[in-house]
């Protein structure tokens, strides 16, 4: 089997998969098991946690907590946040108990392109050349990685390690217009690229985990790299924080991200359980920022054996083939 090229199943890419799912949402794991099934992938369920059920002392640290408090929701808000750090935390800690090599980590929200598992083959080949895997791994994304960072609303590339793995005339790469992030990114433009091209690097730093794939010892390092913080910080801030920090644990991230936070149509109260929201906003239409063919918006075309339909209209139309290459 050749690795760039793979198109096997998700699951089989991983040794597992899971979902993070709150046990009283059962409209997320409904909507979250469709998109997978369409895609071809199973899963296991990771119960998200109520930060209620998490007391004081089990923290690592109390400092820096008021700072991520809404000031006129500051229970709620911490309660949230704490128990969306641990639901995390308690996903490393099954990888390393029952020793799995690999797992692919999804929040029960996430959408991604209906090509997921091309673009995954693709950003395979980016996660062997940055990782320095140089003979046959045992994982097609290369043997010597802690994090794979999929699905994100910011990274920056690492100043220890400037090299690109380079996929030129994507055409599942949203236009300029389209890309949405709440932090900073790469600036392809200023790097060279034109606005069709996805880079995979080492990441610096990092915000929302969307989805990610952690190593058995990545997985360890996660686990005493959290528990150890001076400073308490939301899990993905955490995590960026650790890409960037500590020398030895190897974040790869790709750029646009493969996987982002979906917003369905109807009430915006039922999004984010750790967001906030206008509880009389009605959203007309769903949407997922950064996704071209989202798959969550396919579903019913993908269950009829229709075509996937683009989320935009405006869309540059490719002519040159897609390529590859190593910056």
């Amino acid at each position: 089997m050749t690795f760039g090229h793979c198109t096997n199943y998700i699951d089989r890419q991983f040794e597992r998969v899971f979902v993070i799912n709150l046990r009283e949402r059962y409209d997320k794991l409904d909507a979250f098991t469709l998109t997978a099934s369409l895609t071809g992938f199973s899963y296991d369920v990771i119960e998200g946690i109520k930060g209620t059920t998490i007391v004081n002392k089990t923290l690592p640290s109390l400092d820096n907590i008021p700072k991520w408090l809404i000031e006129d929701k500051k229970e709620s808000s911490r309660n949230n946040i704490i128990g969306c750090w641990r639901a995390h935390l308690n996903v490393a800690q099954k990888i390393v108990r029952e020793r799995i090599q690999t797992a692919l980590v999804l929040e029960d929200d996430s959408d991604w392109d209906v090509s997921f598992k091309d673009q995954l083959a693709y950003f395979a080949t980016g996660s062997r050349y940055i990782s320095g895997t140089t003979t046959t791994p045992r994982s097609p994304y290369g043997d010597d990685w802690d994090l794979l960072w999929l699905g994100h609303c910011s990274a920056q590339q690492h100043p220890v390690d400037q090299r690109r793995f380079v996929i030129e005339n994507d055409d599942t790469v949203p236009p300029m217009a389209h890309r949405i992030n709440f932090n900073a990114v790469p600036k392809l433009n200023e790097l060279g690229y034109d606005n069709s091209t996805r880079i995979v690097f080492r990441a610096n730093d990092g915000v929302c985990l969307y989805s990610y794939a952690l190593s058995y010892r990545g997985a360890q390092k996660v686990l005493r790299w959290q528990n150890n913080v001076k400073k308490f910080e939301p899990i993905d801030i955490g995590i960026g924080w650790q890409c960037r920090d500590d020398p030895d644990f190897k974040c790869i991230a790709v750029y646009p991200q493969l996987v982002d936070s979906h917003k369905s149509a109807g009430r915006s109260s039922r999004d984010s359980d750790i967001g906030t929201f206008n509880p009389a906003q009605i959203r007309e239409k769903g949407f997922t920022h950064n996704i071209i063919k989202s798959t969550r918006l396919n579903i019913d075309n993908l269950m009829m054996g229709r075509n996937a339909e683009d989320q935009w209209n405006d869309l540059p139309q490719l002519t040159m083939p897609r390529r590859t290459r190593f910056d």
